[in-house]
């Protein structure tokens, strides 16, 4: 624990800055895989879907939280490393999560397409009220969720780059300018 105490917090601020946009593309990614709407009988036993469940909204975001908490606990466990280490073991993981949630995306647009056949707003087509056509959600759910991941892997990049060039430079020896001295003390004769 003493260790974790002295340790730089480098590694755990980047996998918290990194966190906040991995967070945005698991909401976009797992509502793509497991909302669905909920399905109601009505009194002449005809099926009508609904809006998804508080149930089904619930498990998106403790899913969302859980991706953003794992990619903190990998940079507090990144704390036990020396530091330069940590950042980019943090900044792998946030790549490597994003690529992960990246990569299924379409197909998991193509089955929540098929899970809202009228389109996520549940109004029929030739509904003027229909503000949003069938498919329509779900291609800017990927869409944002692609574009979200692009720029959490460019930062995780930069945050590499960085911690690539403070090493460079460290082994180098590059040192900081001397101080100047204090400038001379003036003394009037008496």
């Amino acid at each position: 624990m003493g260790r974790l105490r002295s340790a730089s917090k480098a590694p755990l601020s980047v996998a918290g800055i990194l966190a906040t946009p991995l967070f945005f593309v698991a909401l976009m990614a797992f509502s793509l895989l497991v909302d669905k709407p909920s399905v109601e009988v009505t009194k002449k036993g005809v099926e009508v879907l609904g809006d998804p469940l508080r149930s089904t909204v619930a498990e998106i975001y403790l899913l969302s939280f859980g991706v953003s908490i794992g990619l903190v606990l990998v940079g507090t466990a990144a704390l036990l490393l020396p530091t330069r280490t940590g950042v980019v073991v943090s900044s792998l993981a946030a790549i490597g999560i994003t690529i992960v949630l990246l990569l299924p995306l379409s197909g998991w647009e193509a089955d929540h397409t098929a899970r809202y056949p009228l389109g996520t707003d549940l109004i029929p087509k030739n509904d003027p009220s229909d503000l949003m056509l069938r498919g329509e959600w779900e291609e800017n759910a990927r869409r944002t969720a692609q574009e979200m991941g692009f720029w959490t892997i460019v930062i995780a990049c930069i945050a590499i780059a960085i911690t690539v060039a403070l090493e460079i430079r460290r082994r180098r020896g590059v040192k900081t300018p001397p101080t100047p001295p204090p400038p001379p003390t003036v003394s009037y004769p008496a």
